[in-house]
């Protein structure tokens, strides 16, 4: 809930009171740090979930993020995890949202890792219609035509609502700890289990180290990257960096539609 005095202004409460789910956990023991921590109000993640941090430069960023997806999916289908197999990309801008989704795309058709319409960009680029469909696709039983990646920003992701979220990667880190918990709460629901994973360039390690400590609950670990998975689409990655290019000026150029799929024979 905002804490913006504007928009809680235009509610027109009159008295109102509010109430944190947060204060109706108690322990007997009135001295437990868990129920100080709980009663100063502090951010806490679901006990489902397990995160991991993984460093790297940031040239190294879009190749780091799509071996973490092989990874993780293929696990999860080794695991059968009940059809909870889609992963959520969460970036800190709309025009970031753009860009990595139209660079996912094409690398992974380029590496023939599946269509590139398994990637889809949630964000205000694309209309109301077209996300209700993005979000029925997620849904969908019929894999030929399902969406496995969506990739948005916060403001966006506030509007979902799915229960087969496996994953949340945090491809731009979040400066506050609301927010990371936030996006941590898309996953781990309902009693099953998720995964939080941040990519952190060299110098943000300290400063997500500070973010984490005001939240509750669960370690973060320190995560490799499985090369093999990428090594063979590292030769066609610059070509695809050059076609991502090409295909922001079309898009500029009212050539190609911002939500439209993209076909790698025509671009790499």
């Amino acid at each position: 809930m905002t804490q913006d005095p504007q928009k809680l202004a235009r509610l027109g409460l009159v008295n109102p009171k509010h109430f944190d789910a947060n204060f109706l956990k108690r322990s007997d023991d009135a001295n437990n740090d868990d129920s100080r921590a709980t009663k100063a109000g502090r951010y806490v993640v679901p006990a489902e979930l397990t995160e991991k941090m993984v460093e790297c430069t940031a040239e190294q960023k879009p190749i780091v993020l799509l071996a973490i997806l092989l990874d993780e999916m293929n696990s999860n289908e080794q695991e059968e995890t009940e059809g909870a197999n889609l992963s959520i990309v969460f970036t800190s801008s709309v025009d970031s949202t753009h860009r990595l989704s139209r660079l996912l795309q094409l690398l992974w058709e380029a590496g023939g890792f599946g269509s590139s319409s398994e990637i889809a960009e949630f964000s205000s680029s694309i209309n109301a219609k077209q996300r209700a469909a993005i979000l029925r696709r997620c849904r969908s039983s019929d894999s030929s035509n399902r969406v496995s990646v969506i990739i948005c920003s916060d403001g966006m992701a506030r509007g979902m609502d799915l229960p087969c979220v496996a994953r949340v990667i945090n491809y731009d880190v979040p400066n506050y700890a609301k927010t990371y918990v936030h996006r941590c709460g898309r996953t781990a629901r309902a009693q099953r289990k998720g995964i939080a994973i941040s990519v952190l360039k060299g110098g943000q390690v300290a400063k997500f180290n500070r973010l984490r400590k005001l939240i509750d609950g669960g370690i973060v670990e320190r995560m490799g990257i499985k090369k093999h998975l990428v090594k063979d689409i590292i030769p066609t990655y610059k070509s695809c960096v050059n076609a991502l290019q090409k295909v922001i000026e079309a898009e500029e150029n009212e050539e190609l539609l911002p939500s439209e799929a993209l076909k790698i024979s025509d671009w790499v």
